[in-house]
């Protein structure tokens, strides 16, 4: 998961329902404001609203939902970070499923090494092994 900086009061993010929350119903983005920032934790609350029912908190350090089960929701910049980690879970995916027991796509030694290279590069502990 890709660093995220410390939200400010008066930040608009976006929430996305997940878990429990999503099992029985479509996924709907949700535009929430930070309203408080502490040392571990930021709470948000749906845009619009002025309850205190409707307050969620979340981790600073990588901006998960506290909770002691199941997170209920996920936090985005903006809509098009949703759309763009879709996009990229896709990708996962597709490459997944093409190399998956053992299989080749069809590519070349020389165009297996140049992915090695890439996922190498982009995760150190990979080349550990």
């Amino acid at each position: 998961m890709k660093k995220k900086e410390k939200p400010k009061v008066g930040d608009k993010l976006w929430s996305l329902n997940t878990g429990n929350m999503a099992r029985h119903s479509k996924q709907i983005l949700t535009p929430v404001n930070v309203v408080k920032v502490g040392r571990k934790y930021f709470v948000c609350r749906r845009d619009g609203s002025d309850s205190d029912w409707s307050n969620v908190q979340y981790l600073l350090s990588d901006w998960r939902e506290k909770s002691e089960y199941t997170a209920t929701s996920i936090l985005f910049t903006s809509p098009q970070e949703w759309e763009d980690s879709k996009e990229e879970a896709r990708i996962c995916q597709f490459v997944y499923g093409s190399f998956t027991h053992g299989s080749n796509p069809g590519l070349s030694l020389g165009d297996l090494k140049i992915i090695e290279k890439i996922l190498k590069v982009e995760n150190p502990e990979l080349a550990e092994g």
